[in-house]
């Protein structure tokens, strides 16, 4: 944005993050007092009479030689100053990023968006919902597959293809939120091997503080004819990546072809999981839980474990097992301590979700993971006989 009157007018507005804003086409040419209201509004409120675009916009600026974080982050495909060949180049980005508009920064080979908070993604803690950062993370990872990899989900569909949540990892790091503020939202895929398609995530404050990070791990799947879900073999894994490799980080990997359980890309904390409660609660999944697919909607499993333990979680890890529907009836089973809750949700007999949350600042620990995914035959045979499980991640001596 190249307006004369910018620089006197963000005087007024210290905090504000000009990048951060939508800006229209005709910005350029804004009077002082348009540039005000624009800006004081957070980019809601735009002047009814817009002058002309000038005839020459200015030219889009240069992601080398970065002298702040907004330049650091810029939504255009170029590589030292000068625009990659097509041939072995993310496609290029015809604006920078903006609100529902990702970039991709080929230097830093990053998906950037910047996402607003809105009252209602905010808790009574002063941060972002943990609800509200997994459909962030969601809202990029769709938006950058369909207007920049060129794949629809909705084409995948098609193709008896689709890509599915099944484990991921929240984390708050950083201090509170307002109400209008701007996160901007960076995210990474990475192919270590069939089916796993996992996205690194973080998001950063204003002020350019990391607030956020996160994993989430996507499966790329098959449908059946009888629409059973299962993951693709490797040869259809390495087709269908094939293209999309060049948007992958080659300096972080976090996974690998004999190293895929999701556990094993967080440090392990030395000491077991040891709850010091014991409950049982029921949930009924509603349709509001759930997506215009008729299965659960991942980002809602925080909200879902909160009617069945009190507190205000600052991470959880989430394992989607098997397809939960609306109408399903759970029993949730709950093993707790004062930093952080097990949930084992059970339908009938079938284990389909499981999650840990942490409601006291600390990273998530591989020990807690293990105890929502592998340990998890050893936990519920402890929870349905009191046979105490044999194993180092989880210790229930104190319940």
């Amino acid at each position: 944005m190249q307006n004369p009157h910018l620089k006197d007018v963000l005087v007024n507005f210290p905090d504000v993050v000009p990048d951060s804003l939508p800006w229209p086409k005709d910005a350029d040419a804004w009077s002082l007092k348009d540039l005000e209201i624009f800006i004081g509004s957070g980019g809601f409120l735009k002047p009814k009479k817009k002058a002309a675009a000038p005839s020459a916009p200015p030219a889009p600026p240069r992601t080398t030689g970065a002298s702040s974080p907004e330049q650091a982050v810029s939504g255009y495909a170029e590589a030292n100053g000068t625009a990659l060949p097509a041939a072995d180049a993310a496609p290029a980005v015809p604006a920078p990023f903006g609100f529902e508009t990702p970039g991709f920064n080929q230097e830093k080979h990053r998906f950037i968006m910047p996402v607003r908070v809105h009252c209602e993604d905010t808790a009574p803690n002063g941060h972002v919902r943990v609800e509200s950062l997994v459909a962030y993370a969601e809202r990029i990872r769709s938006l950058a597959l369909k207007q920049i990899m060129g794949i629809s989900l909705a084409d995948l569909k098609e193709k008896k293809l689709a890509i599915l949540a099944t484990e991921f990892v929240v984390e708050v790091v950083g201090a509170g939120i307002r109400v209008l503020d701007t996160l901007r939202v960076e995210t990474v895929p990475e192919f270590p091997a069939a089916p796993l398609f996992p996205w690194d995530t973080e998001m950063f404050k204003e002020d350019g503080t990391l607030y956020m990070r996160g994993l989430f791990g996507l499966n790329l799947c098959q449908i059946s004819s009888t629409g059973a879900y299962s993951g693709v073999d490797e040869s259809n894994y390495r087709s269908f990546t094939k293209e999309l490799s060049r948007f992958a980080d080659p300096g972080k990997k976090r996974f690998s072809s004999t190293s895929l359980r999701f556990f094993m890309a967080y440090e392990k904390a030395g000491s077991p999981f040891v709850p010091e409660k014991y409950v049982q609660a029921r949930y009924c999944v509603r349709s509001s839980d759930c997506d215009m697919y008729h299965v659960l909607f991942q980002a809602r499993v925080p909200s879902m474990m909160e009617s069945c333990h009190s507190g205000e979680a600052s991470s959880f890890y989430v394992n989607i097992r098997m397809s939960v529907r609306p109408g399903d009836d759970l029993l949730v089973h709950v093993l707790s301590n004062e930093e952080a809750a097990l949930f084992i949700c059970l339908r009938g007999k079938e284990p389909v979700l499981t999650a840990v949350g942490r409601y006291k600042v600390g990273a998530m620990s591989q020990e807690e993971i293990k105890c929502a995914s592998i340990r998890l035959p050893l936990l519920l045979k402890y929870c349905t006989t009191g046979e105490k499980p044999s194993c180092d991640d989880f210790d229930p001596s104190k319940v």
